[in-house]
């Protein structure tokens, strides 16, 4: 695939040109001493394709492709290509919150990747989705307790059929790549693998689960003692019912346990909930019209303060100016809800893809960019990152002799084309940003000064 369809694709999804929706997942697990198995999962409704009628049924379907990539270059490693077809007799037989899923697989050394799933509908090329999920793909140790991704699924149950695409060590394993549980799917499955059993001393280890909501706060848990078994790999499933949790945005953590030497480790997955006729518990009297399944009721004014922060680089200048006058907390979570109430792209759905999203870049950007006491949202590599997303390519130039570290971001499908560059002027990993091509973006066609050594 080239370089310039690839861009293509990707250019058009996020500017929102077509209608279809895909969602997307990814889990890491265990296969040898050198390669990781990653399972790519993927998700759509029916009543999304076109369907087309002829003397029996009728009959529609998706063409997928999934394409794996390092970040910073433009060669497909591996990718895989199939068709799904579908067939009906009578379209009222279409459930439309009935999702057709489905998963692929690769093996991959540990580091760093970039999935993209491009999928389109069979009778109707135009129609397409495209997403591109960074992966950071870990390497597992040989001497400690270690547990693989945890994947967060809509149903696991026992079954010997080896030929499923789900089947895994004695479970059908049926991913939710949604990651929505709540109105509809109450009861959220889990299941992860731990390895190096044998590592431990003692005959006995833990596994605890914990889920925390967006403030921080464990809101269920569950913990389990488990005997060591001959076995140096063991599978962890459960189940945990969510249909007492109000709607808002969610953490599942699970850790295993070497208690013989109180080290643990954990896997973390983030999920969402849709149960619209649950009230938070929450003693703060709300006024006439507030949005109760809001994320924000109980949130203090510091920390409704520190959301806007994070959100203020897609604020225009009136909001800005609009939030600074705001008084109390009340009127700063009723002005939030409306900030993100104007960026919904689909007010159909229980949820805000855009924020979301937003929120995704801003956790990447707190993973990979935080410099000291910094959190990376704040700094100026993490805020183009949370602007634009990924870039399409980069340079990277962390020891040069004759210059200090810097790195230029591309970003090919933005005004045509621009450039990002960013200099660690202290030596102390905090990249400023010294020149950009983007318009209203610092620019200084004499970078190369700043990058020059004292």
């Amino acid at each position: 695939m080239s370089k310039v369809l690839l861009m293509l694709l990707i250019a058009t999804q996020l500017l929102g040109q077509n209608p279809l929706r895909i969602n997307v997942d990814y889990t890491s697990f265990k296969y040898d001493a050198s390669r990781n198995y990653v399972e790519i999962y993927y998700s759509f409704q029916y009543n999304q394709l076109k369907l087309i009628k002829d003397e029996s049924a009728f009959k529609g379907g998706l063409v997928v492709q999934v394409l794996l990539k390092y970040p910073n270059k433009d060669s497909i490693i591996q990718g895989k290509a199939w068709k799904i077809p579908i067939e009906i007799k009578d379209t009222s037989e279409i459930d439309p919150n009935k999702n057709l899923v489905g998963a692929t697989a690769f093996l991959v050394e540990p580091g760093k990747y970039q999935f993209i799933l491009i999928a389109r509908d069979l009778n109707d090329f135009s129609r397409f989705d495209s997403l591109m999920v960074p992966a950071l793909i870990n390497p597992v140790p040989e001497d400690r307790l270690w547990l693989s991704d945890v994947q967060l699924c809509s149903n696991i149950y026992q079954s010997n059929n080896r030929e499923s695409i789900f089947y895994k060590n004695t479970f059908e394993v049926i991913p939710n790549p949604s990651l929505i549980y709540g109105l509809g799917l109450p009861v959220l499955y889990y299941y992860a693998e731990i390895y190096n059993i044998n590592t431990i001393s003692t005959d006995k280890y833990v596994v605890e689960w914990k889920i925390y909501d967006s403030f921080g706060n464990a809101v269920k848990s569950g913990r389990k003692l488990r005997m060591k078994t001959p076995a140096n790999a063991v599978v962890e499933v459960g189940t945990v019912n969510l249909s007492n949790l109000p709607s808002g945005t969610y953490r599942f953590v699970l850790t295993a346990i070497d208690t013989s030497q109180n080290k643990g480790v954990s896997s973390v997955k983030r999920f969402y909930v849709y149960n619209p006729n649950i009230t938070p518990t929450d003693t703060f009297q709300i006024a006439k019209g507030h949005d109760l399944t809001s994320e924000y009721v109980g949130m203090s004014e510091s920390e409704l303060d520190k959301e806007f922060s994070m959100a203020r680089y897609i604020a225009t200048p009136e909001e800005v100016n609009r939030y600074k006058q705001l008084k109390g907390e009340e009127a700063k979570r009723r002005f939030l809800i409306e900030f993100w109430q104007k960026r919904d792209p689909d007010k159909t759905t229980p949820i805000n893809e855009m924020k979301i999203e937003y929120f995704k870049r801003v956790e990447y950007a707190n993973r990979h960019f935080s410099v000291g006491n910094k959190e990376g949202w704040r700094t100026d590599r993490g805020r183009v990152y949370i602007m634009y997303g990924p870039p399409d390519e980069y340079e990277r130039h962390p020891s040069e002799v004759d210059s200090k570290p810097y790195e230029i971001w591309y970003y090919h499908n933005i005004e045509g084309g621009v450039e990002f560059v960013f200099v660690d002027k202290s030596g102390f990993s905090d990249y400023i940003l010294v020149h950009s091509t983007k318009r209203n973006e610092l620019r200084d066609d004499n970078w190369r000064l700043h990058i020059a050594p004292n």
